[in-house]
């Protein structure tokens, strides 16, 4: 306990191995041995912020916890088993299929959100229980029934709790067994919770009866003298025993005696031995069902589905039944590259903030080792993708066939297959800058720089670009894009124009078919139309391998950059 900013949260992401070794010294250790790998697999750590997938229940959220985090021995039923109980014991079975919500979806409340947090870390059976400031947010009321539950729980299972707390009401600091007070760094006091009033009358600060000693406490370390003061009679009683060995071994000795699972614990077989409970399969089809669980209600929301509805209105109207002529040849290669820009400007932009508005979640699991990256980044790509494709194939399929592009049934299939792929690709690349981000506002930035530029160069706006910059276009993921959906569309027996009558076109508009001879055109070629966009400098499947490799490598990236973000954050 102390004032803000004293080194609590610190302290604790030491003791829970929540930080990395640089500029660390000392020895932590569990009932007199030095941590280990295997002593940590006893110790839960609950964060202070309760970190959730939105749209899901509370017993869902647990039972993926519990089918990652539990020994892989265990059965599915054995394992759903353990969450009953879990539930059960916080008080947590009549919101177990309520969502848990957040700021702005309604779900649970506070102080069941804050149990189902101290749930998630319980299911394992710990022995020692880290809880950063289990109370913040919470009304008096609230915060001492989660301490009286946590304090059956330690009493009842002979567990240890080591809680973070800022100021509690007298009821709850009374429900404490021991006090470590902490101001600047420094320790204070470390003792019997109800011996810290003796103590500091000891050094001249008297406690009046009816004043909560919590209260009274934060006054003194919010002095900045007393506070001195306190911190200079401390270290003068420990001055001599400066690892602080004497001051552990004095006031550990009634939980030894009281516990006999003081050696036992460590000495006990370990349920497993792998960094792992679950196997790498199993991991990704877990995560798979939940990512799939939790992105279909944003990907799939009303919201997104009322848009593409809308918007396959509005386009059928301004482009229904589009006539094979001369006259409305733009508005057939507008209708084309519309469809193929605006589905991977709505993937990128949908997509780019994945990863940073994960990354909390992300770093919380694997700190508490209940996946590989590599399973999280899989399942993500696998679950999301029929979320992916599903508005713009419902967008597709009507507006092709009512706005009269080319009517054939294999030319239909791959002009679906060109416009989901390009939606993928444009989905990689965000997921490419997001994982190299990591920051919502920067990465829809910079997402939006790369797919404007990406349109600009795509062959639609700029047919022909400066001398010497014409090699920018072959970095535009659209103008493969483009040169697929133009050359199925164009290049047929079946894609002739009949060419303009007299008073069809704009005035002062040369048509096309006009060559100057004395036998004028009656049709234009499709394959013409594409050579006169400049996009016809590549193959058909040059263009697909090379719209297939941006998708491929950039998610390739996407993984490594966020392999490589993971790792910085451990440091």
């Amino acid at each position: 306990m102390g004032p803000s900013g004293c080194g609590k949260t610190t302290l604790l992401n030491l003791l829970g191995d929540r930080v990395g070794s640089k500029g660390v010294q000392g020895t932590i250790a569990l009932n007199g041995h030095k941590m280990t790998k295997k002593s940590k697999r006893f110790i839960a750590y609950c964060t202070q912020d309760d970190i959730f997938f939105p749209h899901l229940t509370v017993k869902e959220t647990l039972s993926y916890t519990a089918r990652l985090r539990l020994p892989r021995e265990l059965s599915r039923r054995e394992k759903l088993k353990q969450v009953e109980n879990t539930m059960a014991l916080l008080n947590l079975t009549k919101c177990a299929d309520t969502i848990i919500g957040d700021q702005r979806i309604r779900g649970v409340s506070g102080g069941e959100r804050k149990r189902a947090n101290i749930a998630s870390e319980l299911l394992t059976d710990p022995s020692v229980i880290l809880l950063d400031e289990p109370t913040s947010g919470l009304d008096s009321s609230l915060a001492l029934e989660l301490t009286k539950i946590l304090k059956e729980f330690a009493v009842k299972q002979r567990k240890t709790i080591i809680m973070v707390i800022h100021q509690p009401s007298s009821q709850v600091f009374e429900s404490f067994d021991k006090l470590m007070l902490m101001a600047d760094g420094h320790m204070v006091y470390f003792g019997e919770r109800a011996g810290v009033v003796d103590y500091l009358a000891d050094q001249g600060y008297k406690c009046h009866p009816n004043f909560n000693p919590a209260d009274y406490i934060l006054e003194l370390l919010n002095d900045n003298t007393i506070k001195q003061n306190l911190i200079n009679a401390y270290a003068h009683d420990v001055r001599d025993d400066p690892t602080g060995k004497q001051v552990v071994e004095k006031h550990s000795r009634r939980t030894r005696t009281d516990n006999q699972l003081s050696d036992t614990i460590l000495d006990a077989p370990v349920t497993s031995e792998r960094r792992w409970e679950a196997t790498f399969l199993q991991q990704v089809s877990i995560l798979t069902e939940r990512t799939f669980k939790q992105s279909r209600k944003i990907m799939l929301s009303k919201v997104n589905i009322f848009q593409t509805i809308a918007l396959t209105i509005v386009c059928l109207l301004v482009w229904l039944q589009i006539p094979f002529s001369e006259v409305n040849i733009n508005d057939r290669v507008g209708n084309i590259f519309f469809c193929g820009v605006f589905w991977a400007f709505n993937a990128m932009i949908g997509s780019v903030s994945s990863f940073p508005l994960d990354l909390v979640m992300l770093s919380k699991e694997r700190q508490s080792r209940s996946y590989r990256l590599l399973s999280y980044y899989l399942s993500k790509q696998i679950a999301e993708l029929p979320l992916i494709i599903f508005n713009p194939t419902l967008y597709t399929i009507p507006v092709y066939w009512a706005t009269n592009l080319l009517p054939d049934f294999g030319r239909f299939v791959a002009y679906l297959i060109v416009i989901l792929l390009t939606t993928l690709t444009s989905q990689s690349f965000g997921y490419l800058f997001g994982a190299t981000v990591l920051n919502v506002h920067k990465s829809i930035s910079v997402s939006l720089v790369f797919i404007l530029a990406s349109m600009l160069l795509g062959g639609f706006y700029i047919k022909h670009l400066p001398f010497g910059l014409t090699w920018l276009k072959y970095l535009s993921f659209v103008k493969y894009s483009y040169s697929l959906l133009l050359q199925i569309q164009f290049d047929s027996p079946k894609a002739q124009f009949r060419c303009a009558r007299p008073g069809e076109l704009p005035a002062g508009e040369l048509s096309i078919c006009d060559t100057g001879d004395d036998a004028p055109l009656t049709s234009i070629s499709g394959i013409s139309i594409i050579d006169s966009e400049g996009l016809n400098d590549l193959p058909w499947y040059v263009n697909l391998i090379i719209l297939l490799g941006f998708c491929i490598v950039a998610r390739v990236l996407a993984y490594y950059s966020l392999r490589r973000n993971s790792r910085r954050s451990k440091e």
